[in-house]
């Protein structure tokens, strides 16, 4: 047998193949009398060793530096050539696109006390523009802001206007609160009714569609909500919710952050230069506790949200308010937030069980921690019709489980007579009070003791009625008659309006309307009040021969939560 040729020969190295087997991917197998490979010999073709060198890039790792750096020069050269058609925030570093930064993604973070001031921004101008084109005289205006610094926010304090802060400045500086301040003050319900408009359709653009949140935005939102009277939708549950989301989206309600976010860091590598403050404002501080108070009344009236969460950074203003000394209202508002945390943990306990259950339980600790509150509230304001309204109000939400529980007539609970006492009472000095402020200030009254007077005012209707042998009825009208605070309201109004008013008056319509909703509400309760008081009269004796509406049915009035269209349609025009 013949010797192949491939046995007296060795197979190249690795690398090492002649051209012409490295192209077919052929066993390249060299032979020993150095005349190439057995399978060139075998072709007939020319056998040529393959470079020993392979070729690599020319581009070095300091090329590809340099090319990546000047793909985002360019990229930031072409966002500052359209950053004044674009709208691009202010804070872009202009001098990016010639600076040889050391990575992508280095930022300088620009350390503030508080935001400096700056030139208006392209959605602040469009605003601005709006506020210029309304035809409000500059006295009238003067004195719209002075009466919202001396009496709205006397009753709902979640801002600071200084008294030297002229109209002019402040829509200068925040057009969008000016804007909102002029729609709730402006006499007038044609007038109110056009600035409203104005201001809805602000919110859809510069929230909704423009998604802008600012302090300006913030506060003008918040006196927006709080005194608007809510004739139209959307209602002022829709309204919460964009006042937390736009809390939230500034992350005020936190603590300032140590370092910057993922997204804020790759923003960096294209130029833009955060200015982040190292500290939290004192107006940044009264509204997050502001905001508190506004969703806290929907979330325990509506019971349809949840208010804004409670935080530690939230815990710490209320210290920082109280030292600060720069306004007395800070005080006022550092108490409301604390007695409405106490409600605000008597509705969360309520939404997560059982009402009845975890009421019986509770309900001694809610008093308790009720009672250190009001102990801390200082001299000075424990006369403040204000507070004690809430401090009334917060008593009545803790003990107001008892009006709706089962009733046993064999063995009546003492804790649920004790609790519906407490009720009572709670009542009775709420309303007091209520009758105590004059009634030039009603229109000033923010919503939430519009919703206070709507649940203290069905409760005592439902202490009045309660059919339980063991609940005495004719005490309950000895202590507290229903239908005499009602004529008292109703008087208080008419009063207001003989001696300062007349027909052509631009607030007469609406405290008129007023009188006329309290006096429905009498109306409608009386024949069954009568009913319950005087079960031994006839009903032909009570009523004689006029027509009285009927009353309205026990089941249909909220109490543990209020409903929005209710409360539209019973006070929506106050």
């Amino acid at each position: 047998m013949n010797t192949s040729p491939s046995q007296s020969g060795t197979p190249a190295p690795y690398g090492r193949a002649c051209v012409n087997c490295s192209r077919a991917k052929s066993k390249c197998i060299l032979l020993t009398a150095g005349r190439g490979c057995e399978r060139c010999q075998r072709l007939k073709k020319d056998c040529r060793p393959s470079p020993t060198v392979r070729k690599r890039s020319s581009r070095s790792s300091a090329s590809k530096t340099a090319q990546l750096e000047a793909k985002l020069d360019s990229i930031v050269s072409l966002l500052q050539t359209t950053n004044s058609n674009s709208g691009l925030p202010v804070d872009w570093d202009s001098s990016a696109s010639g600076s040889k930064q050391p990575s992508p993604f280095h930022c300088h973070r620009t350390d503030i006390p508080s935001p400096p001031p700056t030139m208006p921004s392209p959605n602040n101008s469009s605003i601005l523009h709006v506020c210029t084109s309304m035809q409000i005289a500059p006295d009238i205006a003067e004195k719209n802001i002075d009466d919202f610094r001396k009496q709205n926010l006397k009753l709902l304090p979640f801002m600071h206007l200084p008294s030297h802060v002229t109209s002019q400045q402040l829509r200068n500086d925040k057009p969008f609160l000016w804007l909102c301040i002029m729609a709730i003050t402006t006499p007038g319900e044609s007038k109110r009714n056009i600035l409203f408009t104005k201001v809805t359709d602000l919110i859809h653009q510069e929230i909704i569609v423009g998604v802008s949140p600012s302090m300006d935005i913030l506060l003008g939102l918040m006196t927006f909500v709080s005194w608007n009277t809510f004739q139209r939708r959307p209602f002022i549950n829709f309204y919460a919710h964009m006042l937390m989301g736009i809390i939230c989206d500034m992350g005020i309600n936190k603590a300032v952050p140590k370092d910057l976010s993922t997204l804020q860091a790759f923003k960096c590598a294209v130029g833009w230069q955060p200015q982040i403050s190292t500290t939290r404002t004192l107006e940044e501080r009264r509204a997050v506790l502001g905001c508190f108070l506004i969703t806290s009344s929907v979330a325990l009236n509506l019971n349809r949200i949840d208010a804004l969460r409670w935080s530690p950074h939230m815990e710490e203003s209320l210290t920082f308010l109280t030292e600060s000394h720069e306004c007395p209202e800070d005080e006022i508002l550092v108490n409301l937030v604390k007695i409405q945390l106490v409600a605000d943990k008597v509705y969360q306990a309520r939404r997560d069980g059982d009402d009845q259950l975890l009421s019986r339980f509770y309900i001694k600790s809610f008093q308790a921690q009720l009672d250190i509150v009001r102990k801390q509230i200082p001299v000075h304001l424990q006369q403040n019709e204000n507070v004690l309204a809430y401090v009334f109000n917060a008593e009545l939400v803790i003990h107001d489980w008892a009006i709706q529980a089962p009733v046993d007539p064999q063995s009546p609970e003492l804790s649920r007579l004790e609790s519906l006492c407490a009720s009572l009472h709670a009542t009775k000095n709420w309303l007091d009070v209520w009758l105590s402020v004059s009634p030039f200030l009603y229109q000033a009254f923010p919503f939430t003791s519009f919703f206070q007077f709507s649940r203290v005012i069905v409760s005592l209707f439902r202490l009045s009625t309660l059919e339980d042998p063991s609940w005495d009825i004719t005490m309950v009208r000895n202590t507290a008659n229903v239908l005499d605070y009602l004529d008292r309201t109703s008087y208080s109004m008419k009063r207001c309006i003989e001696t300062t008013m007349s027909p052509d008056d631009p607030d007469w319509c609406g405290l008129e309307k007023g009188i006329r909703i309290v006096q429905s509400l009498k109306q409608g309760w009386e024949p069954k009040l009568m009913e319950v008081w005087y079960p031994s009269l006839p009903s032909s004796d009570l009523n004689g021969d006029e027509f009285v509406p009927p009353a309205p049915d026990l089941a249909m009035l909220p109490i543990n939560g209020l409903d929005d269209a209710w409360m539209m349609q019973i006070f929506g025009s106050m």
